[in-house]
């Protein structure tokens, strides 16, 4: 009596139903970030020799021979390339975008208005020179503009300072992401020694690998036991089982944030010269190390230029109905360099102190104040040759313009990441209506199977009846 039947039905009975299993998990994970599809290996299982027939062979039906995961190298090294890009576009483009807020114009309440209004008083106090209003105003609207610089200066070291804490928070991220993937290497690295199939624990690090590159720009081996080996320029991450830290240590320059480093390797700081060249880490090192630093360097040199032009025709001209000529108009706290951070009137300077005369001894002059007023129109050699308003509405042009190339980018950057992840999407992720169809196929063949162990159960019974 054979029992083929029995066997090659039951076979097929456990391997449509794991081949049910697995495309019903396909389906419960289709949302799942990072899941990548599984497939049922159906193989047909070794013939063997068939019973009086000369040594044919005779088929023993299917089995499973493994859960494959659907996976595509090329895709996943060009959206991980891509999340790097995109990643850094998308932070230069936040960090800038708070910048322009600083650099608003027009505004009642910026610096081009406060510089106007400054300007304004002078040629008002040359025209009433012995008004002691029109001298208050000139006061007043020095303070303005002081504050103004100060404020703005302060803004844009706030802003950088912030980006020090998201360069300290990200280099933090960064670790923790290295150090699990490399816990999930040992774990994937002893499941394929024992002869299993880690699927899962591949699609947890290559979403963990996806969130990596775009915090910096990764390049990464695959081992023959599935481990990663990860690269950071030629700096290593990951290796085998060992995750490298990075470490923060102080700025190169000042303003600027914290330079990264490895942690084995303290001495070498981790920039574009080195292998940082793209991800959000990168990006943000550019804001606090580059562009806003440069934005407040402008900032201090228009500071200073406004300054010294402004003091040097005051102490020329003469105070209010005096032989003395006048002091500083403006001034640092202490001593140095005046710059937006620090200017600010002199706090001994008084109304009748304002040199508004050319002459000693002439209430009625107003001529030095007419000078001052129109120190407006004049180039200034310390601004390349460009006048006060021109050089700033450089600055301002300039922040305007690097914060679109960085939403430019950013924006071109996100929508051919997208593309490509819809790519890698469609050939690795779940298609739920190719599921369903596929779990129909599998239903019927399992019915199919069912059915063969109906007849034979039929015929096994009629045999036993007819013997009996």
């Amino acid at each position: 009596m054979s029992f083929t039947i029995l066997n090659i039905a039951s076979r097929s009975l456990a391997a449509e139903q794991l081949a049910m299993e697995v495309t019903g998990n396909n389906m419960a994970n289709a949302t799942t970030p990072g899941y990548r599809r599984e497939t049922a290996n159906l193989v047909e299982t070794p013939p063997i020799p068939a019973a009086n027939l000369n040594g044919t062979l005779q088929g023993q039906g299917v089995s499973v021979d493994a859960i494959l995961r659907a996976q595509d190298a090329f895709l996943s090294r060009s959206v991980r390339t891509q999340f790097g890009s995109m990643g850094y576009w998308k932070s230069l483009n936040t960090a800038l975008s708070q910048i322009q807020n600083v650099f608003q114009e027009p505004s009642a309440s910026g610096l081009s208005e406060a510089m106007t209004n400054f300007f304004n008083a002078w040629l008002t106090l040359s025209q009433t020179p012995t008004s002691l209003a029109a001298r208050q105003a000139v006061l007043e609207q020095g303070k303005s503009l002081a504050s103004t610089f100060n404020t703005m200066s302060n803004e844009l070291n706030q802003e950088i300072q912030n980006l020090n804490n998201s360069v300290t928070s990200m280099v933090g991220k960064i670790n923790t992401i290295t150090s699990q993937i490399a816990k999930l290497n040992t774990e994937i690295a002893n499941v394929s020694g024992s002869g299993g199939t880690a699927n899962a624990l591949l699609d947890q690090r290559g979403l963990l690998m996806d969130q990596l590159s775009q915090l910096v720009n990764i390049s990464y081996t695959v081992n023959p036991d599935q481990t990663v080996n990860i690269y950071l320029g030629s700096n290593a991450l990951v290796v085998n089982q060992k995750a490298y830290s990075l470490i923060t240590g102080p700025s190169a320059s000042s303003p600027g944030v914290d330079q990264v480093y490895l942690n084995d390797n303290p001495n070498q700081p981790l920039n574009s010269s080195t292998g940082l060249t793209n991800g959000e880490l990168a990006g943000l090192i550019k804001a606090g190390s580059i562009d806003i630093p440069n934005y407040l360097s402008q900032l201090n040199i228009l500071a200073e230029s406004v300054a010294n032009a402004v003091n040097s025709q005051q102490t020329q001209g003469y105070q209010l109905n005096s032989s003395q000529k006048g002091g500083d108009f403006f001034v640092v706290p202490t001593s140095g360099t005046i710059t937006a951070s620090n200017i600010q009137v002199n706090p001994q300077l008084t109304i009748q102190g304002i040199a508004a005369a050319s002459n000693p001894n002439s209430p009625n002059d107003g001529s030095n104040a007419q000078i001052i007023a129109n120190l407006v129109y004049d180039t200034q050699s310390t601004l390349g040759n460009y006048t006060f308003s021109e050089y700033y509405t450089n600055l301002v042009g300039q922040v305007g313009n690097d914060g679109q190339h960085a939403q430019n980018q950013y924006n071109s950057a996100n929508s051919t990441l997208q593309a490509l992840r819809n790519a890698r999407q469609s050939a690795t992720g779940v298609d739920l209506n190719q599921s369903s169809a596929h779990l129909i196929q599998e239903q019927q063949s399992y019915q199919a199977a069912a059915q063969l162990v109906s007849v034979e159960q039929t015929i096994m019974t009629s045999l036993l009846q007819a013997v009996g």
